[in-house]
């Protein structure tokens, strides 16, 4: 993280049975920018009661959030985060009080509809929920979205207001407690029109499902899909595992993963890598 900005919680409330959204305030604010990118995201650093000098760079106390709306003039953000389990990040949502301290990073977004086109189909579990609504609320009337959303209870069904024309499915699957049913979910609909922009965020062996499938089922240019993988389930198991790989071996993927290129393109030579290594 190059830069970090400090911020104080100033609210926190539940808006459903997993979603818990936390209000994040400071002067600091004044200079940190918005991708302007409707799933922007930062990385939030939580410390410890005992954080050594220095902690809003230590990448072990930060998560990713969406930014769900920025107020510029106010200097406030507000984060929605999903509160099922007992990670850093669902602990302190969970937990937060006003005046409590964290940083945050720049930020850095993924949806970019190629110009011109109108219709979207979104994908997303619950961890992509904020992202979606603020794609949503932020869409002209011009646009059309099918939206396939995967929640953990069915009262995590929030309202998504929007100008454009939308179409939203709920299904109670994945998040860790079921499998993701995301690429069933994909095989059932037709096949989108090549002007169609797709875009999933979700768990991430989900998430490269899914863009197995769209590869594989519905090809299109790089720029007309965009596939993101928001979180891992059994963390713990794949650091393991990365962590077994030889120097050579965790080379080539640096070697892989060129920041110049686009990441769809990166993900091409990648995944058969991950396989190759059992990731």
């Amino acid at each position: 993280m190059t830069d970090s900005f400090r911020v104080n919680v100033i609210d926190s409330i539940d808006i459903s049975p997993n979603l818990r959204r936390v209000t994040l305030a400071g002067d600091s604010l004044s200079a940190w920018e918005s991708t302007g990118q409707p799933d922007e995201f930062v990385h939030i650093h939580i410390p410890g009661p005992d954080a050594a000098e220095g902690w809003e760079d230590d990448h072990d106390i930060a998560r990713h959030y969406t930014i769900r709306r920025w107020d510029k003039p106010a200097n406030t953000i507000l984060v929605d985060v999903v509160t099922h389990g007992h990670g850093l990040g669902a602990s302190w949502a969970r937990d937060c009080q006003p005046g409590d301290t964290v940083a945050i990073s720049g930020a850095r977004g993924y949806y970019g509809p190629p110009e011109g086109s109108t219709q979207r189909l979104l994908f997303a579990d619950a961890t992509g929920i904020p992202a979606v609504a603020r794609i949503l609320e932020e869409a002209s009337a011009e646009e059309s979205f099918q939206v396939i959303i995967e929640v953990l209870d069915e009262r995590d069904a929030i309202d998504l207001p929007s100008a454009a024309e939308v179409n939203v499915e709920w299904i109670v699957a994945g998040n860790g407690l079921a499998l993701s049913e995301i690429e069933s979910a994909m095989a059932q609909l037709e096949t989108p029109s090549d002007d169609t922009y797709i875009w999933v965020a979700c768990e991430t062996s989900a998430s490269r499902a899914a863009r197995k499938f769209v590869r594989g089922q519905w090809p299109r240019h790089h720029s007309w899909f965009r596939i993101v993988g928001y979180w891992h389930f059994n963390q713990e198991e794949r650091l393991k595992k990365w962590l077994a790989l030889t120097p050579e071996q965790q080379a080539r993927y640096a070697e892989i993963w060129d920041e110049s290129r686009p990441d769809e393109v990166n993900w091409i030579e990648l995944e058969p890598f991950l396989q190759e290594v059992g990731l």
